[in-house]
């Protein structure tokens, strides 16, 4: 995370029991596994606990996420933002991070807690070139009087809504969406299933899909017992792993997203890499997004240039030519 970000969150824990932390965070865990929301989060240190084990990886995963259109856009640069189901603000932080020419953002989420511990990172020394806007509400109800954004972002939000729903919420994304739509979720198949949910309500709606997909046609994998997901590897601070009882110093967190446009229909979006490239003394193959089914793309050790070139590619890539 970034860095004012950091010393945002380490400052909170000082003097907290780190026992305690762990032991309430692992109460969260375990009520959101079992169903639960963000209702779980009654208190300033339950919020606290969600934010040392939670936080690094939501954001690593968006920024993920995001790097990924700013690769496909470059021209893109929004100033608006509008996160919904906000939290404590990671998925604005990654995009001011990805977008330094964002200005204002506005964090809606039903928690008080959370969006309080937002308005706290933002208020730290360093994190005060664009203002922020909070505001109280269920992502299902509260967006009739929201102002529209160049960048709307939903992460780690929709599963807490009802399947029934979610199509109706998603237009409402849509209909406040000036330029690009980021949809986060986590990289499981249930987390799959609602992004293609959402990428087949968008399409209806007349959305331009920019990423991940290489097209718009019928998902390669959406009647297949593989899902479409990806990964970010991040570093684990010591309260991390400490509140996490993690042994290892890094996380891989596993992460499924769309990303779609408004006037984006001649973008260049490549053909996706939807896993880990095989390589071999002999050839790199490559599975690619394609409509129907997924390619398989094997490059010999002979096409010495593009073999040398391929060596470099790596799961979730866009290859362009």
């Amino acid at each position: 995370m970034p860095t004012w970000i950091s010393a945002a969150l380490q400052s909170k824990l000082e003097n907290v029991s780190r026992a305690a932390l762990r032991e309430r965070a692992q109460a969260i865990s375990e009520r959101y596994r079992a169903g639960g929301n963000s209702d779980v989060i009654r208190s300033e240190f339950d919020a606290l606990a969600y934010a040392v084990v939670r936080m690094p990886a939501t954001y690593a995963a968006v920024r993920a996420a995001l790097a990924y259109c700013v690769e496909i856009i470059p021209e893109f640069a929004p100033q608006s933002v509008l996160d919904v189901g906000a939290g404590p603000g990671t998925a604005s932080w990654a995009a001011v991070d990805a977008w330094p020419s964002v200005r204002r953002t506005a964090l809606a989420d039903s928690n008080p807690q959370l969006l309080e511990l937002a308005r706290q990172f933002h208020n730290s020394a360093t994190a005060s070139d664009f203002d922020v806007t909070l505001m109280r509400g269920n992502i299902s109800a509260s967006l009739g009087d929201t102002p529209t954004a160049a960048l709307v972002l939903a992460s780690y939000v929709l599963g807490e809504l009802a399947a029934t729903s979610l199509d109706h919420v998603v237009g409402n994304l849509w209909k406040l969406t000036d330029a690009l739509l980021v949809i986060v979720e986590p990289g499981t198949p249930a987390g799959f299933k609602r992004v293609l949910q959402c990428r087949d309500a968008l399409l209806a709606s007349g959305a331009h899909i920019i990423a991940p997909c290489s097209h718009d046609g019928l998902c390669p994998l959406s009647a297949s017992d593989r899902w479409c997901h990806f990964s970010a590897r991040l570093p684990r601070s010591r309260d991390h792993q400490i509140t996490k009882g993690a042994r290892v110093p890094y996380e891989d967190e596993k992460f499924s997203y769309l990303i779609a446009g408004k006037a984006s229909a001649d973008v260049k979006r490549g053909r996706r890499i939807l896993a880990t490239p095989k390589v071999t003394k002999a050839a790199v193959t490559l599975t690619l997004c394609a409509p129907g089914t997924p390619a398989e793309c094997v490059i010999a050790r002979q096409r010495k240039d593009a073999y040398k070139a391929a060596k470099r590619y790596d799961w979730g890539d866009a290859i362009k030519s």
